[in-house]
């Protein structure tokens, strides 16, 4: 099939008439419906359902339909920011992130492609590791970045760095790094952490860091983003673990006990979709 069929399969799908289509292509109606029967052939499902009075969509038509409109887009994208790409003028990048990380790779990462690529548009957003994961399968973004993630087959990584956990504590809490034996005397708080099912990985590897020391965390806030979470730490409504990173450079009424001997550590994850790779090489090699 070529890039004309599809464009013409379109067209029919929007007309449901061999005639009009034809027309507004301007070739006669018999040699469309041999492009349609040549179609789906190559495809191996019946596209339409064809009568005397009527055309409509089949079942795999329909699915079909959808993924030929978001294969055109994606083209046409293509077409349209490579040659924007080759003349400097415009382009641009999508970059989700957790919060973390920009407290670490994400400033420097924009930094060195605005210096390469000073017209290309850079779009940066802060949301859960599950949300970013759906952004990447449905191309709503370029390239993720995360900690402890755990990603499906269709999506590549790499890790850009190990960092220790923090312990986070109310200013006001009594558990001091000296007094601090190990994580079993936190065994009857209360935490805030981020939803098993918006963290995915991440919230995991906390999990089984306490785990290890016999108890499950007693989670009563459930929260996404680092700075609500210390927040609500700051409140005095739990206590809550973060990759180092997370606060560097907070100034709030909060205590910091660094987990330097612990495990799992906070794995910082870079991931893109896997077909997408050499797309996306130029950026990938930045970080």
């Amino acid at each position: 099939m070529d890039i004309q069929q599809i464009k013409n399969f379109l067209l029919l799908c929007e007309t449901l008439n061999f005639r009009k289509a034809a027309e507004q292509i301007n070739i006669v109606q018999p040699a469309l419906s041999r492009q349609i029967q040549l179609l789906e052939t190559e495809v191996g499902a019946l596209l339409f359902n064809r009568t005397k009075r009527t055309v409509t969509l089949t079942e795999s038509g329909i699915f079909f339909k959808k993924e030929a409109n978001r294969i055109l887009q994606d083209l046409n994208k293509a077409i349209i920011q490579t040659a924007q790409m080759h003349r400097g003028e415009a382009g641009e990048i999508r970059v989700t992130h957790a919060s973390s990380a920009m407290n670490s790779v994400v400033p420097s990462f924009l930094i060195k492609v605005k210096h390469k690529w000073p017209s290309l548009k850079t779009i940066v957003q802060e949301t859960s590791n599950f949300q970013q994961i759906e952004m990447m399968l449905t191309r709503k973004t370029d390239i993720g970045i995360a900690p402890n993630i755990l990603l499906p087959s269709e999506i590549k990584s790499k890790i850009l760095y190990k960092e220790n956990f923090v312990l986070v504590l109310p200013g006001n809490h009594p558990l001091s790094k000296k007094k601090f034996t190990d994580l079993s005397v936190l065994k009857n708080e209360t935490f805030i952490l981020p939803q098993l099912a918006t963290g995915i990985g991440y919230v995991e590897a906390i999990l089984h860091m306490c785990q290890g020391y016999g108890f499950k965390p007693k989670v009563e806030h459930e929260v996404t983003h680092a700075i609500s979470v210390l927040r609500l730490v700051e409140a005095g409504l739990g206590i809550s673990f973060e990759p180092i990173s997370s606060v560097r450079g907070v100034n709030m009424n909060i205590k910091l006990i660094e987990l330097k001997n612990l495990n799992p550590k906070a794995e910082m994850i870079l991931f893109w979709l896997r077909e997408r790779e050499e797309e996306l090489s130029r950026f990938i090699a930045m970080f």
